[in-house]
């Protein structure tokens, strides 16, 4: 039993050094990271705090970039300087993500499309707009056009989030998991430890992180360790809820011309795949102008990742700015 306690004492304090060790770790790299990347954009104050948005390119209408969960404007790494060739391209990071202030709560999508718009005047970015969003970015972009309609001139939903995917989900395949449930409360207590910027820098997770542009990849991966960045991704969460419903009374998109972009994946037969297939063909027909896009061997990550996936996701934007371009002049003559 002397054996045992005073085992059970070393392991504890082991874990308490390896605990502080990361610690010390994550507060140094975080320093080191912020004097490393400045923001490649710019702040623009939208009252009392600053988002960041950087754009490219000249033309109507103008793509805006809504990030999915967690994720900040350099994932558009691939995208936006394909899509610049051709029209204005705007990428920016919502309140607390990246280089963008925090903001107050609630972190619902109805504040969370009030402060773009914001943004977008006081940064004199003028409508239309056509809205890309990315994952839960999807159901942020759908808000936006049903609260600033005259703004929006098409919507793209890339591997985007379903209103209704949890509850799918968990009739799909039974009890949710324990991660799913808690992995955003967790993610900023794993931060401080430097647990999550380890797993960024050491897993698969950091590895296709890899595979975009050298400075976004770097980007991405010192502010997917950032507890100022998780933090800001539990207070979109614990808003989840709200968000869905938003986008579930969202009203239909009549005839705005709108594209649904899937990840193919490299499972097809997977279970969850297909639900998340079958849902996006439902996002198509919000607008009798929609249409659905499968990239074959995609993941949900590699979709913006991978410069081959990227370029195709990129090519069917552009082609939904030509035909919000036409319709903008047809409804103008």
């Amino acid at each position: 039993m002397g054996w045992a306690r005073r085992g059970a004492a070393g392991a504890a304090v082991a874990l308490v050094a390896l605990a502080l060790a990361g610690a010390i770790w994550q507060a140094l790299a975080t320093r080191i990271d912020h004097r490393n990347f400045p923001p490649p954009g710019r702040l623009v104050d939208v009252g009392g705090y600053r988002l960041h948005i950087n754009c490219a390119g000249a033309g109507r209408p103008t793509v805006i970039f809504e990030a999915g969960a967690l994720a900040i404007s350099s994932t558009a790494g691939w995208v936006q300087p394909l899509i610049a060739r051709h029209t204005r391209v705007c990428s920016y990071d919502r309140a607390g993500l990246g280089w963008s202030e925090p903001g107050p709560e609630p972190r619902d999508a109805l504040h969370i499309v009030r402060e773009l718009h914001t943004l977008l005047r006081n940064a004199d970015e003028t409508p239309p707009f056509v809205l890309a969003g990315a994952s839960s970015g999807g159901l942020l972009v759908r808000v936006y056009a049903d609260q600033y309609p005259q703004d929006v001139a098409g919507l793209a939903l890339v591997d985007s989030s379903h209103p209704d995917q949890d509850a799918r989900f968990e009739r799909l395949l039974g009890k949710r998991s324990f991660l799913q449930d808690h992995l955003f409360v967790l993610a900023p207590v794993l931060a401080r430890l430097g647990v999550i910027r380890f797993l960024v820098r050491f897993t698969d997770i950091g590895r296709q992180i890899d595979e975009l542009p050298p400075r976004q990849a770097g980007e991405v991966k010192a502010f997917s360790a950032d507890t100022s960045t998780l933090s800001a991704g539990d207070a979109e969460r614990a808003r989840w809820a709200e968000t869905c419903a938003q986008a579930r009374a969202a009203r239909p998109l009549g005839d705005l011309p709108l594209l649904v972009i899937s990840a193919g994946g490299t499972s097809p037969a997977s279970i969850r795949l297909k639900a998340f297939l079958e849902m996006h063909r439902e996002l198509a027909t919000l607008s009798s102008r929609g249409s659905h896009r499968i990239i074959a061997g995609a993941d949900h990550i590699s979709l913006g990742t991978n410069r081959v996936y990227a370029a195709q996701v990129a090519d069917a934007v552009v082609a939904l700015v030509e035909i919000a371009r036409a319709a903008t002049h047809s409804s103008r003559g």
